[in-house]
């Protein structure tokens, strides 16, 4: 098993987002732009009564989840604060954004890949406890998200940082440093947690062209497991 066999297996469950009486059709465009690469199919929609800007997720007619139209495009636009966030008190992930689980990509530039890392530290944030492997490819690039990881590292989580070694962490009680030069460990990106509550996730990609990543992230413990697995048997 690699990495990269674990992203062929998995195949993504294709959703439905409904904007109800958009009064920007651009914004509905910034969500089509932003989804076209995943398995979610973005329409237009009017009800008689009801607010405008309105936006829901649905998985085959079940409901899954919903927000304001602008809260949603602020967040795949980047406008929102979550790539630069490194509180997230002060921030957070639509729910929306949530629910689009089980999910492939194909063409993920880095900015968007921040966006879901954000996702899953977040829950790993919220939740507390358990364990967070994280995938920089460079170590150098864990120095620039080393206060958000402190602060997840101060709700009880054991951080585990894997990349290639051009820069050595510092030596802290929460951290397990995993300095490899192997090819996965270099072109793959990843960011799995393990909760003590079983509310597992993971965000699994892999670069194919330069800054340009296809891969999933799923909420499937089974998935979660085997990329669990692979990590601490190739590098514990």
């Amino acid at each position: 098993m690699t990495l990269s066999s674990i992203i062929a297996d998995v195949r993504g469950n294709e959703r439905t987002l409904t904007v109800y009486d958009p009064t920007d059709p651009n914004d509905v465009s910034e969500l089509r732009r932003h989804f076209e690469v995943q398995n979610v199919e973005v329409n237009e929609a009017t009800v008689p009564e009801g607010p405008e800007n309105f936006v829901v997720l649905q998985d085959d007619g079940e409901f899954l989840a919903a927000a304001d139209l602008d809260t949603l495009r602020r967040a795949v636009t980047f406008e929102s604060g979550l790539i630069e966030a490194d509180d997230f008190g002060t921030t957070q992930v639509p729910e929306i954004l949530k629910h689009v689980d089980d999910t492939t990509f194909t063409a993920y530039g880095k900015r968007r890949m921040i966006l879901a890392s954000r996702e899953i530290e977040e829950r790993a944030w919220r939740t507390g406890g358990g364990e967070l492997h994280a995938g920089f490819q460079r170590l150098s690039l864990f120095r620039d998200q080393w206060d958000l990881y402190a602060r997840i590292a101060d709700r009880g989580v054991h951080v585990h940082a894997y990349g290639l070694p051009d820069w050595e962490p510092p030596e802290t009680e929460w951290l397990t440093v995993h300095d490899d030069d192997e090819p996965e460990v270099r072109d793959s990106w990843f960011v799995v947690f393990e909760s003590r509550d079983r509310d597992n996730c993971a965000l699994l990609a892999e670069e194919r062209e330069p800054n340009e990543f296809a891969g999933f992230w799923t909420y499937d413990d089974a998935v979660v497991g085997d990329v669990l697995g692979h990590l601490r048997s190739a590098y514990s």
